[in-house]
């Protein structure tokens, strides 16, 4: 890499200015198309959370699970499946103690009354 001379400072900062416009022009670009979700079949929801897909043939018929149907078709975002798989969880043997020592405080203080 050679030394640049003073005179040539102003177009080297231009020729810097525009590829960093094309660069940052690039990199909002490829962002951009991330933010969209792709569907998913079946069986990519069956691999997804570990069910069968008659199983999950069940859970659409009972709408116990987020789906969509465009034609004979069923489409899945895996966000709302993940969300669908969050709602099922368990308290935990604390979580269950505290809420029911809530309950009988707030009860009790009722039957006093």
């Amino acid at each position: 890499m050679e030394a640049l001379k003073f005179e040539q400072l102003p177009s080297v900062v231009s020729i810097l200015t525009n590829e960093v416009r094309e660069l940052k022009a690039l990199i909002l670009n490829k962002a951009e198309p991330s933010n969209i979700e792709t569907p998913l079949n079946i069986k990519e929801v069956a691999k997804l959370t570990e069910l069968s897909v008659p199983t999950l043939y069940g859970y659409v018929q009972r709408n116990e699970i987020p789906y969509y149907k465009k034609g004979n078709r069923l489409k899945f975002f895996k966000t709302e499946i993940i969300d669908w798989i969050k709602e099922g969880r368990q308290k935990t043997l604390n979580e269950v103690e505290a809420s029911a020592d809530t309950f009988l405080s707030n009860h009790k203080k009722r039957l006093r009354k």
